[in-house]
């Protein structure tokens, strides 16, 4: 996805990770999913303060920050999303002033390890946010206690989150998103469609949304029904 400029405090920072219109928080597979957006609620609602989503690749974390952030904007008026493993290369002092934001969201934590200067401007940004009540949301691959942090006191900071993992993007997982959004689309999906695009389909959910996409706008371009051909055309 292209990159946008980055903004500066009190707007909505999506670089690189943009706002996909084709997903909603409502989307997302319920069963699989509902620890992780019940969390999240509670982080908009000010009940929680700190919450630590990990998942491993494939597993969804950026169609669920692409939709929280249009739903936690639409709630608190606006929040900033650094995506770490891109803005990593830049000064840290980018961070100052951050705190004034009622929600950051560090997507890809582990990506500041090694890089002392990020991991104390977080730590002190941390201290900041707390002093001003903020909440904070941090994503990464992996649970607190496998960061590769060298700062301890970040550490131990991080390690206070409520920690919560996404599901493995197994076929179940894949197949609950796939009915979900095909009824939004308002889908004849038939038995057989379904099962070859569980069985053809991508396995990381990011990439397998992107062909429910391409398919929805290829079928209304080509004003033509859901088929097996149409859907094996499009995965070459």
């Amino acid at each position: 996805m292209p990159d946008s400029d980055l903004l500066m405090p009190g707007e909505q920072l999506l670089l690189p990770l943009q706002a996909r219109q084709d997903v909603t928080l409502a989307d997302l597979p319920a069963q699989a999913f509902a620890p992780v957006l019940s969390a999240l609620q509670q982080l908009t609602d000010g009940q929680l303060d700190q919450v630590y989503v990990w998942g491993e690749a494939g597993s969804g974390r950026s169609l669920l920050l692409s939709a929280f952030m249009v739903e936690a904007s639409r709630q608190l008026g606006h929040a900033v999303l650094l995506p770490l493993r891109q803005v990593v290369f830049l000064p840290p002092e980018m961070l100052d002033g951050l705190e004034s934001c009622p929600l950051i969201v560090l997507d890809d934590i582990e990506a500041v390890a090694g890089w002392p200067d990020w991991e104390e401007g977080l730590f002190n940004l941390y201290n900041r946010l707390r002093e001003q009540g903020g909440r904070l949301l941090l994503t990464a691959s992996t649970p607190p206690a496998g960061l590769p942090l060298q700062l301890p006191d970040l550490r131990s900071r991080l390690a206070r989150s409520s920690v919560y993992a996404l599901p493995a993007p197994d076929d179940a997982v894949r197949q609950e998103l796939l009915q979900t959004t095909a009824l939004r689309r308002a889908w004849q999906l038939e038995p057989e469609v379904a099962r070859y695009l569980i069985e053809r389909g991508p396995r990381r959910l990011g990439r397998f949304m992107d062909l429910i996409e391409r398919l929805d706008q290829h079928a209304l371009r080509e004003r033509r029904p859901l088929t097996v051909p149409l859907v094996r055309s499009l995965l070459g």
